[in-house]
C-alpha cells in the first residue's frame, strides 16, 4: 500500500480535473455516468463530486483494480482533507493532518467489501465514519485514558467549553483570590514588624540560615561560636517572631 503515500495517481491532462478523470475512468470501465446513474443534477459540483466517488469506490470494489482507486483518491482527496482538518481542529488536536488522511486512504483500500454504493452521498458517509474511526485510533496510541468519543462537529459547536468558567464563578474566584492577598499582605506586615524588633545579631543569623541556607556548623565558625549555641539562637528568634505575630492577630481580633 506504499503507493498511497509516495506513488502519485496516474498524470492527468492539465485541462482535465479530477472529477472529469474520474468519470472518464468509470466510462473506460463501461461503468454508468454517475450523472445518469444517480440522478445528480450536473451542474451541483458536491453531489456530482460524491456521485462520482461513490461511482467509483463501487466500481474499485467490484474490480480491484488499482487505477481505479487512484482515480477515487483524486476525486476524494479534497473534501477528505477538510473532514480530517475540521475535525482535528474542532477536537484541538496536534495530530498530523497528512498521516491520518493516509490511514483513511489505507482503512478505504484494505476494506472495499464494507461499502455500499446503493446512494449518491455513500462514499462521503461512509468515508466520514472512516476518518472518525482512524481519529480516534491514533489518539489512542497518543494519549493515556478514556476512549474519546467523537461526535457530529454540528453538536461540538454548541455545546459550552467546559475550559471556560461563567462570570459568576469567574467573580468569586477573584474575590477569594483577593481576600487571600489582603490575608497575606497583613501577615507580611505583622512577620516584618517582629523581625525589626530583633537583635542585629538574631536577624543576621535568621538571614543567613533562612535565606541564603547556610550551614550551622559554618555560621558558627564565622560567630566563633558553638554550633549547639547557634541552634539556640535561632530558635529564641524564630519563638520571639511567632510569639509577636500571634500578639497582632490578637489585637486585630480582639479590635
Amino acid at each position: 500500500m506504499g503507493m498511497i503515500a509516495t506513488t502519485p495517481a496516474k498524470p492527468i491532462a492539465t485541462s482535465e480535473s479530477p472529477l472529469d478523470a474520474g468519470r472518464g475512468m468509470l466510462a473506460r470501465h463501461g461503468d454508468q455516468d454517475p450523472v445518469e446513474r444517480y440522478a445528480t443534477p450536473a451542474n451541483d459540483r458536491t453531489r456530482l463530486t460524491d456521485a462520482t466517488a461513490t461511482a467509483l469506490m463501487d466500481l474499485y470494489r467490484r474490480t480491484r483494480a488499482d487505477e481505479v482507486f487512484e482515480s477515487l483518491v483524486e476525486v476524494a482527496r479534497s473534501f477528505l482533507t477538510a473532514r480530517v482538518r475540521g475535525r482535528l481542529r474542532t477536537l484541538g488536536s496536534n495530530l498530523d493532518p497528512a498521516e491520518v488522511l493516509q490511514d483513511v486512504f489505507i482503512n478505504v483500500y484494505r476494506y472495499p467489501d464494507r461499502f455500499d454504493g446503493s446512494r449518491a452521498g455513500a462514499f462521503r458517509a461512509w468515508s466520514s465514519t472512516i476518518v472518525d474511526n482512524t481519529i480516534r485510533r491514533q489518539l489512542r496510541q497518543t494519549r493515556r485514558g478514556p476512549d474519546i468519543q467523537l461526535r457530529p462537529i454540528e453538536l461540538l459547536t454548541h455545546e459550552p467549553d467546559s475550559s471556560n468558567r461563567n462570570p459568576y464563578e469567574r467573580a468569586q474566584t477573584t474575590e477569594a483570590c483577593e481576600r487571600a492577598l489582603g490575608a497575606m499582605r497583613y501577615f507580611l506586615s505583622f512577620y516584618m514588624a517582629a523581625y525589626l524588633d530583633l537583635s542585629d545579631r538574631e536577624r543576621f543569623v535568621l538571614q543567613m540560615v533562612e535565606v541564603r541556607g547556610m550551614r550551622y556548623a559554618q555560621l558558627a565558625e564565622v560567630l566563633g561560636i558553638r554550633p549547639e549555641a547557634l541552634k539556640m539562637v535561632v530558635f529564641r528568634a524564630r519563638r520571639r517572631i511567632a510569639d509577636r505575630v500571634g500578639g497582632f492577630f490578637d489585637q486585630v481580633l480582639a479590635a
